[in-house]
């Protein structure tokens, strides 16, 4: 009980679905899914493709590549499905990007390592509590697993799959989201649209801030489609790390090392400096806070907004 709560929740980690459930699955029954291995992260991702059947004979489409797939593929290919059939979106594809396991330790451990651009000790220790000794933890491989994409998946997907990699978008929740905000603001021409939500910006004692900073010193634009979101029930890091009750000890012990923040205030003063930039080229309408939404709750609103932003016809 105690693993499934704050793995699901500390760090937001879909369950991982076995490939032949993808497969069966009503929600994605045009999907394929199949394993590539990586030089970069030394590990294999398993990747599941959806395809619109309203494409039409020689088409290029936007694509989404969208993090978090073991969990998120079929929902997020089912919210496409809504949009494309009421007309509100042409044809999207979707490349969801998971991993070959069944555990959601070893799932959440992955993620820990490819979604972060640097280690976040006190996390890492929480985390080890939990899931115990055997799972391997590692962090701060954000860069390894941005090459992955670019060198080895995004050619596959070109190669195989009726996709434009130059109208492409990144998609990711949680630490998702800071994975996303990681490339925005170091190899931001990796994708034209980031649609990311509730992004923990107090990771590793706000490293992010620090590579804003360095960002606008270097340069005068910031060239990208960025959708910002969070949920308004996210104002408190106990909210967003929801322990049960036989973790309340560790939950009070970093919430009050961190100063018990609000994590909206926290995204919106990284938006407030993103946004005093003036970047010419940066494409942003501002921080959306769902009311009523959760830490979880959020991303359903969160993919349907992002979807309506970078692909909707009224754009």
């Amino acid at each position: 009980m105690i693993r499934g709560f704050l793995l699901a929740f500390l760090l937001l980690a879909p369950v991982p679905v076995a490939a032949s459930d993808i497969t069966r699955s009503t929600l994605a029954a045009a999907a394929t899914t199949f394993d590539i291995a990586s030089r970069d992260t030394g590990a294999d991702h398993r990747i599941h493709v959806f395809v619109p059947s309203e494409t039409r004979p020689g088409a290029r489409l936007p694509v989404v590549y969208l993090l978090d797939a073991d969990g998120h593929f079929p929902l997020f290919t089912e919210i496409v499905r809504v949009l494309i059939d009421a007309g509100d979106i042409p044809p999207v594809a979707v490349v969801g990007i998971g991993y070959p396991v069944q555990s959601m330790a070893d799932t959440i451990t992955l993620r820990l390592r490819d979604y972060t651009p640097v280690g976040d000790a006190p996390h890492a220790a929480l985390l080890r509590k939990i899931v115990g000794e055997r799972p391997e933890i590692r962090e701060g491989g954000a860069d390894a697993f941005l090459r992955f994409i670019e060198t080895d998946l995004k050619p596959r997907i070109a190669q195989h799959y009726p996709v434009d990699n130059a109208n492409a978008a990144l998609v990711g929740h949680s630490l998702g989201g800071l994975f996303g905000l990681h490339v925005l603001l170091s190899r931001p021409e990796s994708f034209r649209y980031y649609g990311l939500s509730s992004p923990p910006i107090l990771w590793a004692d706000g490293n992010l801030l620090a590579r804003e900073a360095d960002w606008a010193r270097r340069h005068h634009d910031l060239r990208a489609t960025l959708f910002l979101g969070v949920g308004d029930r996210e104002r408190t890091l106990a909210h967003v790390l929801a322990l049960p009750p036989e973790l309340k000890a560790e939950e009070t012990e970093i919430v009050a090392r961190l100063g018990n923040p609000d994590p909206v205030a926290q995204l919106a003063d990284f938006e407030t400096r993103l946004r005093g930039r003036a970047y010419p080229g940066l494409r942003y309408p501002g921080l959306k806070v769902f009311d009523g939404e959760s830490h979880g709750g959020v991303v359903v609103p969160a993919f349907n907004a992002e979807l309506l932003m970078f692909f909707g016809k009224s754009q």
